[in-house]
């Protein structure tokens, strides 16, 4: 499992690899309601104006738009998405 988490115009884009679709979509629902089990920082969530996930052929893409940055939430989803997993 790799995630790769880069600043864009209108927030970040992670490309996940080694991921199931199902599982992060379930995850990303999770957080956007407030009933995530990882330790999700809800002042950051408010800032998020919308999340997308698209599914290439080997990897997921994973589009956060908002007043956003890598550096917030590479460590965030590192500990969501692998935390449990490991």
């Amino acid at each position: 499992m790799n995630i790769q988490v880069q600043n864009t115009s209108s927030g970040v884009k992670a490309t996940l690899s080694g991921f199931s679709a199902t599982e992060i979509k379930s995850k990303i629902e999770a957080c956007q309601e407030g009933s995530c089990e990882c330790n999700c920082d809800s002042g950051v969530m408010e800032r998020i104006s919308g999340i997308e996930l698209q599914e290439n052929r080997d990897t997921l893409e994973l589009c956060v738009n908002g007043d956003v940055d890598a550096q917030t939430l590479a460590p965030m989803m590192q500990s969501c998405l692998i935390g449990e997993a490991q």
